[in-house]
């Protein structure tokens, strides 16, 4: 379990740390304080930089290149707004480090020159060649100034490297993140991580993720939180129609209430039995990993947030997940406090950290500082 973690040079994040972590950790503060980077630096840390992670960061924030030559099929993204600055020049890096109970692993992303050939801490142009993970083999011979070099270590111990030979423009392709993710493969020690935006989860990831858990004990704990948003649902089901299921951003699921055998599509049911039943698929997803969740009561009513915590908090200790969440809301911390304890003997379990613009750490607050500012009436956003 994460237990601290420190930021340098990445997105707007100068340098940052945050300590004092637990199982469910809200973070709060202003609009733009770097709260979704938190999340986007998490989840890189907890993949080792795996390219496909890289690329679907700055695909959520639509940070395409522009004027790039690729294909429709073939789309480039900008890293060079992974970096603090905005620019992409050589010795340029960022670095993402996390402490748990026994040690500490880090992430260090550096821009280098394919052209270099006398810094033997620095690859020069026949490695990156070589080892390349950008492009087709026909293409790897052109001449390309830029390259990413994503580095992993433990403690201080480097543990691999990859290579991402970057694009003339600078960016990176779809198709060279897959090529490079293929190639990586995966580690047998990564931990699962999911990561749920302000959208909530596509109707093709929910299905994948109901599947798993169709017709077993979990599809009933499953159930129960959704009866926290509408108490009278009894049973919700996939549809295999093609035809149904290619309908809307919500289609492919219906429920049965008490007193009906009507079929209802879940989309009619609104956004908070959508957000619902993502949040509590996505912790069955990851046992023994990570959920991150950006502006995790969208679309919930004040009314039900202490019921969805305490979901969140009782399937997250079942299963043995970290959670980590942002919020504008008062509502949503309050309601935290209200499932949290007075007296508390494990002070790993709850906290709050308040990530404020322009300053280097997060100020964390205990459970049970929690409880006393929610019946004090302070403010922590």
């Amino acid at each position: 379990m994460l237990r601290a973690l420190s930021v340098e040079n990445f997105r707007g994040l100068e340098t940052f740390s945050m300590a004092n972590l637990g199982r469910i950790n809200l973070l709060v503060g202003t609009n733009n304080c770097g709260k979704t980077s938190i999340l986007e630096a998490i989840h890189l840390l907890s993949t080792r930089g795996d390219a496909s992670s890289l690329w679907s960061v700055l695909g959520r924030r639509g940070e395409s290149l522009e004027g790039a030559l690729s294909s429709r099929d073939d789309l480039e993204a900008d890293i060079c707004h992974l970096f603090h600055g905005h620019q992409l020049t050589p010795g340029k890096f960022f670095s993402i480090q996390g402490k748990n109970d026994a040690l500490s692993e880090a992430l260090v992303a550096t821009i280098v020159e394919a052209n270099d050939s006398g810094d033997s801490d620095r690859p020069n142009a026949a490695e990156i060649r070589q080892k390349a993970l950008a492009f087709d083999d026909a293409e790897v011979g052109l001449p390309s100034r830029l390259a990413l070099a994503i580095r992993w270590q433990r403690e201080t111990i480097p543990i691999g490297e990859q290579l991402l030979l970057l694009s003339r423009q600078g960016g990176m392709r779809s198709s060279a993140a897959e090529r490079a993710t293929r190639r990586r493969g995966r580690e047998d020690e990564d931990k699962p991580i999911q990561l749920i935006t302000t959208a909530s989860l596509t109707r093709h990831e929910v299905m994948r993720l109901f599947d798993d858990i169709v017709l077993g004990p979990e599809e009933r704990v499953l159930v129960e939180a959704l009866r926290i948003i509408e108490p009278t649902i009894e049973r919700i089901a996939a549809i295999g129609s093609r035809q149904l299921y290619s309908l809307g951003a919500r289609g492919g699921f219906v429920i049965i209430c008490q007193g009906s055998t009507q079929r209802i599509p879940i989309g009619s049911m609104g956004d908070g039995i959508w957000r619902m039943l993502g949040i509590v698929l996505s912790l069955m997803r990851v046992p023994n990993g990570t959920l991150l969740v950006d502006e995790i009561d969208t679309g919930l009513h004040y009314t039900v947030l202490a019921n969805m915590w305490k979901v969140v908090l009782e399937t997250a200790k079942r299963l043995n997940v970290q959670v980590f969440a942002t919020t504008h809301s008062r509502d949503c911390y309050e309601s935290l406090a209200e499932i949290s304890r007075p007296q508390v003997v494990d002070k790993n379990e709850v906290s709050i950290q308040r990530i404020e613009r322009d300053r280097k750490e997060a100020v964390a607050y205990s459970e049970q500082e929690i409880v006393i500012a929610a019946e004090s009436g302070i403010e922590v956003r």
